[in-house]
C-alpha cells in the first residue's frame, strides 16, 4: 500500500487534474462559444469535452472547429497524457520503494548477524552495505576453488552451498557466510565452495573492506579485534566461519 507521502502525491495529482480541467474548459468556452454555442456555450458544456480529452477517450461527439480551439485541444491532449502518467509513476515508485525497503532490511539483518560486524554501529554497518555487491550463481556453479587466493567474503542471501574441506564436507544456507577472515588476511582457500541451488550472494571484496578500514581507524580496530577473537576458537560450521581452518592449513598469498 502506498505510504503517506505517495497518498499526498496522488492527492496533489487529482487537484492538478481538476484545476487543469477547469482551466481548459474555460479557455475552450471562450474559443468555441461563438462557433458552437450548443456545444461550448457554457463552461460545464465545455467541461465534458475536456474530461473525455484528458482521459484520452475522445468520443468525437464534440470537437473544436476554430484554429484557436484546435491549438487548445492539442495542448489539452498533451496535458492529458502527462496527467495519466503521473499516477502510474507514483504507484511504481511506491512499490519500488517498498521492495527497496524490504531488501534493505533483509540485507541489514544479514550483515548485522555476522560476528565480525557485531561490534559495529548502525552507521558503520551502513557503510559496509554500500560496498556489498550482489552475485547470483546457478546450481552447480563453483563459487570458490581450493588453492586460489581468497579475495572476498561471501554472505548467503538466499540458497545453499556445499563446502568441501580437506577432511569433511558441510553445507551452508541462507544467512550463513564464509571468507570474512580471509578477506582481511588474503590467504589461499583450503576449500571448494559450490552452489547446490540457485544462490544469491552478497560479496564484500577485500579491497573494499581494507579501504573501509583505512578510512575509519576506529572501525579498523574493531574489525581487527573481532578477527583476533574469532581466530582464538575452533571453527564452527553453525556460524558459517571456515577461514580459521584456511589460515591454519594454507600459506598467505
Amino acid at each position: 500500500m502506498p505510504c503517506i507521502s505517495e497518498r499526498r502525491a496522488l492527492g496533489g495529482c487529482f487537484v492538478i487534474l481538476f484545476g487543469t480541467a477547469l482551466i481548459a474548459a474555460a479557455l475552450m468556452h471562450l474559443a468555441e462559444r461563438a462557433a458552437q454555442p450548443d456545444r461550448f456555450g457554457t463552461i460545464p458544456d465545455a467541461l465534458w469535452w475536456v474530461v473525455v480529452t484528458l482521459g484520452t477517450i475522445g468520443y468525437g461527439d464534440v470537437v473544436p472547429v476554430t484554429a484557436l480551439g484546435r491549438v487548445l485541444a492539442g495542448l489539452t491532449i498533451f496535458a492529458g497524457l502527462l496527467m495519466m502518467a503521473l499516477p502510474v509513476g507514483i504507484f511504481a515508485t511506491a512499490f519500488a520503494n517498498e521492495v527497496h525497503r524490504r531488501d534493505f532490511i533483509i540485507t541489514w539483518g544479514l550483515v548485522a548477524r555476522i560476528p565480525l560486524f557485531h561490534t559495529l554501529t548502525a552507521s558503520e554497518i551502513a557503510d559496509v552495505m554500500t560496498m556489498l555487491r550482489a552475485q547470483k550463481e546457478d546450481s552447480g556453479t563453483v563459487i570458490a576453488r581450493r588453492g586460489e587466493p581468497a579475495h572476498a567474503m561471501h554472505l548467503i542471501a538466499d540458497g545453499e552451498v556445499e563446502v568441501k574441506l580437506r577432511h569433511r564436507q558441510l553445507r551452508l544456507g541462507t544467512g550463513q557466510f564464509f571468507g570474512e577472515i580471509a578477506a582481511l588476511r588474503r590467504t589461499r582457500r583450503s576449500a571448494t565452495v559450490t552452489a547446490m541451488t540457485p544462490t544469491r550472494l552478497l560479496v564484500l571484496d577485500a579491497l573494499d573492506l581494507h579501504a573501509l578500514m583505512d578510512g575509519q581507524p576506529a572501525l579498523a580496530a574493531r574489525i581487527e579485534e573481532a578477527a583476533r577473537e574469532k581466530l582464538g576458537h575452533a571453527p564452527n560450521a553453525s556460524d558459517g566461519d571456515l577461514m580459521s581452518e584456511e589460515l591454519a592449513g594454507a600459506p598467505p598469498s
